[in-house]
């Protein structure tokens, strides 16, 4: 496994001529309620969250003229997405909202029943379990699942830079499906606005990596 990504990482790809695509978790919300089928669907960002993402954007800050974004429906990755977007110096920014980078994604399978599995609190020793064997209940075959994801945010990427907004979930599971990432757990888990990046070159070759933020050490919501 290679290191993580940084910023200047970041900045160096795209100097180099690459198209580079971040898949962003969210930035810091609130605590999700166990009993919300929506996923805290209308939940804001805090107010650390909020400066987490300017803060991320302007550590990019001209990083590239050609700049795109995209989002999961929910608020906290749409206001993630339009913070980021404010901290490069990018007014009036079109964010895409776009269900299948979210919940909606080929990695779900029945949302309903990924709501009752993670209600015990259980949530990573299940999500550990998809990742080890491949499967689990509500979630689509994890391999599978990696490869049409890509192709569909790939295929929906025309900038030389995304930032295309999602879940920890999705960061994770695509990155250990990708052999970039299989050893998570809770403490190595994405944190905030922590990122799955594909580096497309010149010559359309793709490469994969784990971007760390360190811009928070938290892996869920607060109170």
């Amino acid at each position: 496994m290679t290191a993580a990504l940084n910023f200047a990482a970041i900045r160096a790809e795209l100097n180099q001529g690459n198209r580079v695509l971040m898949l962003v978790r969210h930035a810091e919300r609130p605590h999700i309620d166990k009993d919300d089928k929506t996923f805290g669907a209308t939940l804001p960002l805090t107010e650390n969250g909020k400066r987490m993402c300017v803060d991320f954007g302007q550590r990019l800050q001209g990083a590239s003229q050609s700049v795109q974004f995209r989002a999961s429906p929910l608020l906290r990755t749409v206001m993630t997405a339009r913070l980021i977007a404010q901290g490069m110096g990018i007014g009036n920014p079109s964010i895409v909202p776009d269900d299948l980078i979210g919940n909606g994604s080929c990695f779900i399978s029945d949302l309903l029943a990924v709501w009752e599995l993670f209600r015990d609190g259980s949530f990573f020793e299940k999500m550990m379990s998809y990742m080890s064997k491949g499967t689990q209940i509500g979630f689509a075959p994890l391999f599978q699942a990696a490869e049409t994801y890509e192709d569909y945010v790939v295929s929906n990427f025309s900038a030389q830079f995304g930032i295309f907004a999602t879940h920890d979930i999705f960061v994770a599971a695509y990155l250990h499906a990708k052999g970039v990432k299989t050893d998570w757990n809770p403490d190595n888990w994405p944190r905030f606005l922590d990122s799955a990046v594909i580096i497309i070159d010149p010559l359309r070759r793709r490469r994969y990596a784990l971007f760390r933020a360190g811009l928070s050490n938290l892996v869920s919501g607060v109170d």
